[in-house]
């Protein structure tokens, strides 16, 4: 219990008095903006990776996108998605805002409806791991900041490696398969080893292949081929780092339509 000062009861009351009148005559904090002062909304540009499935249809679902979050609540990007074996893509806009939780609401406008994501915030008020909870949709994703500027195929120079999860096609359905890789970059050339699983059957091949950018980009196409001549194509986003370290790595998304596999290859 903690001792009174004499002489400050009055004082004291007079002080409880005056705080009380400042706060009921101050004017009430909008839910929102409370929730603004306490997350922080970052604005920046990222890039996002998720996989889930489409619970209707038991399609599973993978995609990539690079958005950017402007000031004022705006968002526009481009979206690379799989839906089983088939893919589509568009650039769009949006908007988002923060909640009390310090999750970012953000709404999409695409052409086939809007895609709406719910995003955890850090401490710094950037995104880090999101959820779509629309009904009928399972789906996770993590998100990279990326540096602002242009990708250039050098940016990967050096060595990449990656752990990933992904679906094949048999048999009308979808089994799962796992890789990891090692791989060598050089100018857009890559020579690299795979260790892949596919349930009953487990292989070790070695492969080469051609990043193709598009101009003023950071998004481009992978083209490669095993040592056994089997081709496997992607989409890939570099994910721009500082300009003296170049890229931390880079996303993909299998475009052929017997696999479906969204994967994270970080550089060394």
């Amino acid at each position: 219990m903690r001792q009174a000062i004499p002489g400050s009861t009055a004082m004291g009351t007079a002080r409880i008095l005056l705080s009380a009148a400042l706060l009921a005559g101050a004017v009430p904090m909008h839910p929102l903006q409370a929730a603004e002062s306490r997350c922080p909304s970052s604005s920046g540009r990222f890039a996002v990776w998720g996989a889930g499935v489409v619970t209707t249809s038991k399609t599973p679902t993978a995609r990539l996108m690079e958005e950017r979050w402007l000031p004022g609540g705006q968002v526009e990007g481009l979206l690379v998605e799989r839906l089983g074996s088939e893919e589509r893509r568009s650039a769009y806009r949006g908007q988002r805002r923060i909640t009390n939780n310090c999750v970012a609401v953000i709404e999409r406008q695409l052409p086939w409806g809007i895609d709406r994501s719910e995003v955890v915030l850090d401490g710094r008020g950037r995104p880090v791991y999101g959820l779509i909870r629309t009904e009928g949709r399972v789906i996770s994703s993590s998100w990279l900041p990326m540096a602002t500027g242009r990708c250039n195929s050098a940016n990967l120079n050096g060595l990449v490696v990656s752990r990933q999860m992904g679906l094949s096609q048999v048999q009308g359905g979808w089994s799962p398969n796992a890789v990891v890789q090692r791989e060598q970059w050089k100018d857009g050339r890559v020579e690299g080893l795979a260790l892949s699983s596919y349930g009953a059957d487990s292989e070790t091949a070695r492969y080469s292949g051609q990043l193709s950018l598009n101009p003023k980009s950071c998004w481009g196409t992978i083209q490669e081929t095993d040592e056994k001549g089997r081709a496997y194509n992607y989409s890939a986003l570099i994910v721009n780092g500082r300009r003296s370290n170049g890229a931390r790595g880079y996303l993909y998304l299998q475009r052929d339509p017997g696999d479906l596999t969204v994967g994270w290859l970080v550089r060394d």
